[in-house]
């Protein structure tokens, strides 16, 4: 069963907060979660002379908490227990990263516009140092969720959103679709027959999806499907199969095993955050990886 002990919701004090706020009420009410963080960070590098010699020494920290509590009050209606906090530092991914450690927050949640109206570049910089899970949630996208899609790649990282997805469906009651994107390495062709290494391929790819059911038997049963690249990108891929199958959600295992946190993103992770998908994204690591 999924449970969340610590949950952190990053407003920007944009209209897209209440959205945000609604939807962690909608999480709470059909999820245990057992303690949120409404959080925002005044980025002092921003506060220019100007503000200061408009405003002189007011308390824009108390202010904005003020604002906050108001959108909480009204939209979340006390779902669970919940705290806001307010901070003044002049990077706001590290302040993040380090709320993530303090709280021991497993899930946090980010709103994200269209890129017309933003480059998405603090979302990408939070994907990367945040040390927990993160959901995603475009400004166009619907609470209402049926589908789920889980796209997997045999790696350990994939199993684990797959499990978190199996244990999802089962607690909400909803539909799951498994997918996998293959790759074909056409610079051989035509020295070898297509047709053959498509048969090839899928014949290796299902015997890796038999050995996956015999490890994981609670996903018999499960929709499958096997997708060929056939020159985009895993990334457009799964963008293209959210789009046919009208899923509510899609969720992806991050590995995290590089070192280096500016590099363990990957790449496929990047590029979906980036695209303007209107399917709130699951990125989930897994408990071995954050420890």
């Amino acid at each position: 069963m999924i449970a969340i002990d610590s949950m952190m919701v990053c407003l920007d004090l944009s209209d897209i907060d209440e959205t945000l706020v609604k939807f962690t009420r909608s999480m709470c009410e059909r999820l245990p979660v057992r303690k949120v963080y409404f959080v925002h960070n005044i980025r002092t590098s921003e506060l220019s002379d100007d503000f200061r010699d408009v405003f002189g020494d007011v308390d824009l920290g108390s202010e904005i908490e003020a604002s906050i509590a108001d959108t909480v009050t009204e939209n979340f209606a006390n779902a669970a227990d919940y705290e806001i906090l307010v901070s003044e530092e002049p990077n706001t991914e590290v302040i993040m990263a380090d709320l993530v450690k303090r709280y021991n927050v497993k899930l946090t949640l980010l709103g994200k516009r269209m890129s017309d109206k933003s480059t998405g570049a603090l979302g990408t910089k939070l994907l990367r140092i945040l040390p927990c899970s993160v959901l995603v949630f475009p400004e166009t996208a619907s609470f209402d969720i049926s589908h789920v899609l889980t796209p997997i790649d045999f790696s350990a990282a994939s199993e684990h959103a797959l499990r978190l997805s199996k244990s999802l469906v089962a607690q909400l009651n909803l539909d799951l679709e498994i997918m996998h994107v293959y790759k074909l390495p056409t610079q051989y062709f035509p020295l070898i027959s297509e047709e053959k290494a498509i048969n090839k391929a899928e014949e290796v790819v299902k015997g890796k999806f038999k050995d996956l059911q015999k490890r994981h038997p609670e996903i018999a049963g499960v929709p499958y499907t096997l997708v060929r690249a056939a020159g985009k990108s895993v990334a457009d891929r799964i963008s293209i199969q959210l789009q046919k199958g009208k899923h509510g959600l899609l969720v992806l295992g991050l590995k995290g095993n590089n070192p280096i946190p500016s590099l363990s993103l990957g790449s496929v992770p990047t590029k979906l955050y980036n695209m303007d998908i209107a399917v709130p994204i699951w990125m989930v690591y897994s408990e071995e990886v954050i420890k």
